[in-house]
């Protein structure tokens, strides 16, 4: 991102209520968006994907490599954490050994996470495991007064049975009014398609800066 993007509240904890009608347990929402231990703001961040010739600075979301099991994220539908790393150890530790299993039918939400309104990227690294389908992310915006929240599509990817890189995701100009005055957001994650089946690990967010 340029350095002239404001960024004000990227040290304001994410303590933002965001309620919603999930098809999730009352207590699971509770716990990922409506602030907490789930909200998160990272002050830190590296060119993690430059290897891939990505050469922007990208955070690592809250147990964005699943190392703490399903800690900050919300699964249904038969989503779990399992043992296997992807093989590039993006975080630097080698001793990292899960990764999220995402079967057919089934979502994640990830806990909120600090925001400022710019070139914003996310990416992390998946497999496929079905024969065909992608992964929908959809960005959860909180409403700003409270109570509502608004879910934009920020695109379906699709990968190789062999661990890859996703593209860059990121919101089409059109859906960018919606995050004016944004300070956090989540993000869900769905195979769509028939049987679709995915594996995800380091989930990472480009909401400050690049070169």
């Amino acid at each position: 991102m340029a350095a002239s993007v404001a960024r004000g509240g990227w040290r304001v904890l994410c303590g933002v209520a965001i309620i919603a009608a999930f098809a999730l347990a009352p207590a699971a929402k509770a716990s990922v968006f409506s602030g907490g231990p789930a909200s998160y703001c990272d002050p830190s961040s590296s060119q993690v994907f430059s290897r891939f010739g990505d050469a922007s600075y990208y955070a690592r979301m809250l147990n964005g490599g699943f190392e703490n099991g399903s800690t900050a994220w919300v699964l249904s539908g038969g989503a779990r954490v399992v043992s296997g790393n992807e093989p590039y150890y993006l975080s630097g530790n080698t001793s990292d050994h899960n990764s999220l299993l995402l079967p057919a039918g089934s979502s994640a939400y990830s806990g909120t996470v600090c925001f400022a309104l710019g070139d914003w990227h996310l990416r992390l690294m998946m497999k496929r495991l079905s024969a065909t389908g992608g992964l929908r992310v959809q960005v959860i915006v909180p409403s700003l007064l409270g109570g509502l929240l608004t879910i934009l599509d920020g695109g379906t990817v699709s990968s190789g049975s062999s661990w890859t890189l996703s593209p860059r995701l990121q919101l089409l100009l059109s859906n960018v009014i919606s995050l004016l005055g944004t300070r956090a957001v989540a993000f869900r994650f769905t195979p769509v398609g028939v049987g679709a089946s995915y594996q995800i690990d380091d989930v990472y967010l480009d909401p400050w800066k690049c070169t």
